[in-house]
């Protein structure tokens, strides 16, 4: 006879929770392009946070408009690419990104 236990629920949604965690930029990539919904609220949750003047005198807005989820995936989608730096974590990257496509208004 095998017998299987399954974790309960609570640990699997932990275990979720920290992988998203410290999350690569390249991870960040990989999940959105895949349509995940874990991956858009930690970006969401990220530039939300974040939005505003920075700490090197750069600044960045969120766009104010009803799809600024689906714009802000693809400009981060467009950007990875051609920065592709895997020593970077996610809101490193999602800062850079933010600041050069989405700059505050002068």
């Amino acid at each position: 006879v095998l017998a299987i236990q399954l974790a309960p629920p609570k640990v699997l949604a932990t275990e979720t929770q920290d992988s998203y965690a410290f999350m690569s930029a390249q991870d960040l990539y990989d999940a959105l392009s895949q349509q995940s919904q874990v991956a858009l609220g930690y970006m969401l949750g990220i530039v939300d946070a974040k939005k505003g003047s920075q700490l090197d005198g750069s600044c960045f807005a969120v766009p104010w408009r009803p799809d600024a989820d689906e714009v802000l995936v693809n400009a981060y989608l467009n950007y990875w690419p051609s920065v592709a730096d895997f020593s970077v974590k996610a809101p490193e990257a999602l800062t850079q990104m933010m600041t050069k496509k989405f700059p505050c208004d002068s």
